[in-house]
């Protein structure tokens, strides 16, 4: 008897949190890349959502620029958002507003021809986004999501002078999408689970 009972226990315990209510619920978690940032911008990009109490989206990222080159000079950049989402609806799959995040830390080293230098720019940005996340039946969701914010940043350029500031200066601008940029963007196609 004992046995017959942890038996239907076992079977109770697979077969109930598969049961098409769960399923009704839809998936509470999205991991994504940013495919389009790749070709475009030579960035790697990876997100992560984690929907809380029905509405409260938790979203993590982190990004990789291994190519940052101009004027000269050649870096690379990291970076790490925490990103809140409020869904107006109770589901992953929906419009959301929020706000972010993001600690960029930017390293290199330049040649100007006459003098050779080295520089990091760590950087913070907090703004606003908003965006929708569209979701198929299978679990392959797409998010578009848009912001902008203000930057705190910092530079240490070593030596300094004249010439490696306009250098500097140069490759920022070359670089812009990346340095010294406050504006939030995501176009990532990814997987929805439970």
């Amino acid at each position: 008897m004992a046995n017959k009972a942890l038996f239907a226990f076992a079977v109770m315990a697979i077969a109930v949190p598969n049961t098409p209510l769960e399923a009704q619920e839809g998936p509470r978690q999205a991991i994504n890349i940013c495919a389009i940032a790749i070709p475009v911008m030579n960035l790697y990009v990876i997100n992560y959502e984690y929907l809380y109490r029905e509405r409260h989206g938790l979203a993590t990222r982190v990004e990789y620029a291994p190519g940052l080159s101009g004027s000269g000079a050649e870096g690379t950049g990291l970076a790490a958002v925490a990103n809140y989402r409020w869904h107006l609806s109770p589901k992953l799959e929906h419009f959301f507003v929020g706000a972010y995040g993001r600690y960029r830390y930017v390293y290199g080293s330049g040649d100007t021809g006459a003098d050779e230098y080295d520089f990091t720019v760590p950087e913070l940005n907090l703004g606003l986004n908003a965006g929708y996340r569209w979701i198929s039946r299978m679990g392959i969701n797409a998010v578009i999501s848009f912001g902008y914010g203000f930057s705190f940043v910092s530079e240490d350029i070593t030596p300094l002078n004249d010439s490696i500031e306009k250098s500097f200066r140069a490759f920022k601008e070359d670089n812009d999408a990346f340095l010294d940029a406050p504006f939030y963007g995501e176009v990532s196609f990814g997987f929805a689970f439970r």
